[in-house]
């Protein structure tokens, strides 16, 4: 997996915790399978990212929701919850928000926010 500069970056400014809700951010309309292999690829891939960029031990476990609404350009933003353990194996849920072409190489998405639920 290539993970961009810009996508590192742009995750060095996101806001650190956000309240766990249930409910996607409004204009997130379809509700996609967490069991995909393509939504457990996004979510690593956010995970992976958010890894990279902090510098912390964080690794993927599963999806609990996702949702997708269409960014335009045949992009989609996905929101999801997420779960993730740290390097001693204590697990975390997080909020992410990932943008991406279905299809397309990964060094082409970019992680939009990564959150720490409370």
């Amino acid at each position: 997996m290539v993970v961009t500069l810009a996508a590192v970056m742009a995750l060095l400014v996101a806001p650190a915790v956000v309240a766990a809700t249930a409910t996607p951010p409004a204009g997130y309309t379809t509700a996609e399978d967490v069991s995909s292999d393509f939504i457990k690829q996004v979510g690593k891939f956010a995970v992976t990212v958010y890894k990279l960029a902090r510098g912390v031990s964080l690794y993927y476990v599963s999806t609990s929701q996702c949702w997708s609404k269409p960014a335009g350009g045949g992009a989609d933003d996905y929101w999801m919850v997420l779960t993730a353990t740290n390097g001693a194996g204590a697990a975390g849920s997080y909020v992410a928000t990932v943008w991406g072409i279905p299809g397309s190489e990964s060094k082409t998405w970019k992680l939009l926010s990564f959150n720490a639920t409370s």
